[in-house]
């Protein structure tokens, strides 16, 4: 992707006009998709992470997530992540642990995303649970990090009644042990 390109979607993200930022943010996530984004556009979904309007969130959350996951090399803004993985929308709140799991594996986390996934793994929304448990296997895994609380909750989403969020409790633990 050209760089006047991704300057011209940042611009977008940023637009007064909501109607401009989410034709942004859909072109934004085709390029994420084919790992054509760069570290450029963390600072324009950063802003749309706090915006007002749900899909906004979670189309900026998805791309986080996918920028880690794509492995893009930058400053990761790990607090404003803390910050938004609280977010009332579960979508937000499971892309954000997917983007802290992701950046675990890259090698990059801290304590507080620990207690912020943790608290997670009681949420009401099954997918949030089990995004919150493998990605605490991440930080258990690469970046050695996990805490009492967290493994005693995860032995009990074992017993889930989402099959999704009791193997990625179990995940979770074999890499705690």
């Amino acid at each position: 992707m050209p760089p006047i390109e991704l300057e011209r979607l940042n611009a977008d993200m940023m637009s007064d006009r909501k109607d401009v930022r989410l034709n942004a943010l859909k072109k934004m996530e085709e390029l994420a998709r084919a790992g054509q984004v760069d570290e450029t556009v963390l600072p324009s979904l950063m802003f749309l992470l706090k915006s007002s309007i749900i899909d906004e969130r979670r189309k900026a959350s998805w791309i986080v997530a996918k920028l880690a996951q794509n492995k893009v090399d930058a400053l990761w803004p790990l607090e404003t992540f803390n910050n938004r993985i609280t977010d009332e929308d579960p979508e937000v709140r499971e892309n954000m642990a997917w983007a802290l799991g992701e950046l675990a594996g890259m090698r990059i986390g801290i304590q507080g995303s620990i207690t912020h996934l943790t608290d997670l793994l009681l949420d009401e929304e099954a997918m949030v649970r089990g995004m919150a448990a493998w990605a605490l296997g991440r930080f258990a895994e690469r970046l050695n990090m996990g805490s009492p609380r967290a493994q005693e909750l995860l032995e009990k989403r074992i017993r889930d009644e989402s099959p999704y969020v009791s193997k990625s409790a179990s995940y979770a633990l074999e890499r705690m042990r």
